[in-house]
């Protein structure tokens, strides 16, 4: 129903929804995807949600079938057992706002977050136009805080020996449903500048308790105000009162004058308040730039935004170009546009290239090393980034 993770930004997994499908190259080396389509046979978890496929030069690949399922009603309702408040991430294996779930499944996934509120829950969406067409009208609110927490509440609150139905009555009238929800933090997955321009127009749009992104995969450098300020920004206005709304408001400016919904004052934010980095890891796992990451990090240290890097994946920066470690492992190249050269074995390198070439050329290239996960880390020069955002404060 959910279980505790390694994912270091979070403490548990809850999956409501079952099923995904591909919409960027971020996707690629999905696990979901793979452990979906290991699990497909029937009976199993991914019954009809992936399949393993065959490539034209015979390899084997997975690949999801579009199919997605509300889980069953056991694990949609299983935060309502948890009494100590934990951070949620909800749909790690799936996307909540995918085309082919229904809003009354997503109703009833936020009808459960609203009455669970001890508990933070962390979204992430690589469709941001589907979140931002859910939320940003009134009839979402309604539904979620009558129709389908009605529901819920009369055909699965006595099933639970602890929650009688007048008591999840009682508390759903005293949660009040702020808007937005105040334990629910929304996110959208970037990994280039292509697909951040794209996605966090639309996030800023959205009204939201917290907005966060995690840029994992990061396959190219982000520039966070470009993505606002650029040709492909929405002609959208702010979700609240505010002055700093569409185009003359940055992405990483924290608003402190007082946004308003439509019913509820909340000292809330207009930007980016969290933004998490991370490298791939896992098989075909492609390099990441160190340069790439000391970017989005200044970026969010200059705007004092909370700044989370997760991990630099199965690659790693080299401490110095010919590394010294003993035993044959892989050793890539990759320039800041994003050329690469390898996977190399470290017998072949450095004579795979001329770095006399590459520094005429104005070339900024790493050599990174490919350990592991877990060998290469999650210090970014030396040092430790696991800052978090303040929870929105809520004024009656």
């Amino acid at each position: 129903m959910a279980q505790k993770t390694s994912i270091e930004w979070t403490d548990f997994n809850w999956n409501p929804v079952r099923g995904c499908s591909r919409v960027s190259e971020g996707c690629r080396n999905c696990y979901a995807e793979v452990m979906a389509a290991r699990f497909s046979k029937p009976g199993q978890l991914g019954e009809g949600l992936a399949e393993i496929v065959r490539k034209p030069d015979g390899s084997i690949d997975h690949r999801w079938t579009g199919k997605l399922e509300a889980a069953p009603e056991r694990v949609l309702l299983a935060p309502l057992k948890w009494r100590k408040p934990r951070r949620v991430f909800v749909n790690s294996t799936s996307d909540l706002f995918h085309e082919n779930v229904p809003d009354a499944v997503i109703d009833q996934v936020f009808a459960v977050m609203a009455l669970t509120p001890q508990h933070t829950y962390q979204i992430l969406t690589k469709r941001p136009e589907r979140m931002f067409k859910y939320l940003e009208g009134g009839s979402a609110r309604q539904r979620i805080a009558w129709d389908e927490t009605a529901c819920i509440m009369n055909r699965f609150a006595p099933k639970w020996r602890e929650w009688s139905y007048g008591r999840v009555r009682k508390r759903a009238i005293a949660t009040g449903l702020d808007w937005p929800l105040p334990n629910v933090w929304l996110g959208v997955s970037v990994e280039d500048q292509a697909t951040a321009d794209t996605r966090i127009p639309y996030l800023l749009a959205t009204p939201a308790a917290i907005r966060f992104l995690s840029a994992e995969p990061l396959l190219g450098e982000i520039d966070l105000e470009a993505a606002w300020h650029g040709e492909s920004a929405l002609d959208l206005e702010c979700w609240g009162d505010c002055s700093w709304c569409n185009h003359d408001r940055p992405a990483l400016h924290n608003c402190r004058r007082g946004c308003q919904s439509d019913t509820d004052v909340v000292k809330g934010r207009s930007g980016l308040d969290w933004v998490i980095v991370g490298g791939e890891s896992g098989p075909g796992a492609r390099p990441m730039h160190p340069e790439w990451v000391r970017y989005l990090r200044d970026q969010c240290k200059d705007a004092e935004v909370p700044f989370f890097f997760k991990q630099w994946g199965d690659y790693g920066p080299a401490a110095v170009h010919e590394p010294k470690t003993k035993g044959d492992f892989a050793v890539a190249i990759v320039t800041s546009d994003g050329d690469l050269i390898g996977p190399l074995s470290i017998s072949e390198y450095p004579w795979a290239i001329d770095e006399a070439e590459w520094r005429r050329a104005g070339a900024k290239w790493s050599v990174l090393e490919r350990h592991g996960k877990k060998k290469s880390g999650c210090l970014l020069d030396g040092v430790l980034h696991d800052a978090f955002p303040a929870p929105l404060q809520v004024v009656a």
